[in-house]
């Protein structure tokens, strides 16, 4: 029987609770056997210079979902040379994990943009593609984006209504900045590391 397998990418700089409860619904909603956490390497969307080294991203991400049954963190986006496509890592994964379903989960934001990103037709066709609503965007903006994009790749979209709560890397990073604690919002092991790297200051 093939595994169903979700994957989870971002720059994760740094991973949240937010990301924990993200994967932790989508992975009970849709009965999945795995969710793969994927720090991204080099997003070509986001300036490399403004972004924490990723292997401590990495480390950040592995520490974090340790606990968590069928949580495992992939190094493949982090050790690759050049930019991260999600196609390529989708099409990556297809040959190395043969056999398995796999579930690409996304939030709205990545919706609204999708037709930005490189070879949408060759992330349609590698995985399912989830995506869950996040804070600043309506249902109806939502569903009308879904509908264009599935007839236009004649693919489903798998729409997960998630709690919305609204935490951001960008927002967790703002407070350290500002000396504000974050405790409660990231797990321990990633606290001690942003301390001990004093990164975000």
């Amino acid at each position: 029987m093939s595994k169903k397998i979700g994957i989870l990418g971002g720059t994760f700089d740094p991973i949240h609770n937010g990301h924990i409860y993200i994967a932790y619904e989508a992975k009970r909603l849709l009965d999945l056997d795995e969710i793969i956490f994927m720090p991204s390497g080099n997003p070509p969307h986001k300036d490399e210079k403004n972004i924490t080294d990723s292997h401590l991203r990495y480390k950040m991400v592995d520490l974090a979902i340790r606990s968590y049954d069928g949580f495992i963190t992939s190094d493949y986006e982090v050790s690759k040379q050049g930019l991260s496509y999600t196609y390529e890592t989708l099409m990556h994964l297809k040959v190395n994990l043969k056999g398995s379903e796999l579930y690409f989960i996304t939030g709205a934001d990545c919706l609204m943009d999708l037709e930005k990103w490189k070879n949408v037709n060759l992330i349609m066709d590698n995985c399912n593609f989830v995506v869950f609503n996040r804070p600043g965007y309506t249902k109806e903006k939502l569903y009308a984006e879904k509908r264009f994009v599935e007839q236009k790749y004649n693919k489903k979209i798998i729409f997960l209504d998630l709690l919305q709560l609204d935490i951001s890397s960008t927002w967790i990073r703002q407070r350290i900045r500002e000396g504000h604690t974050v405790d409660f919002f990231i797990p321990d092991e990633v606290s001690k590391i942003i301390r001990e790297n004093r990164l975000y200051l």
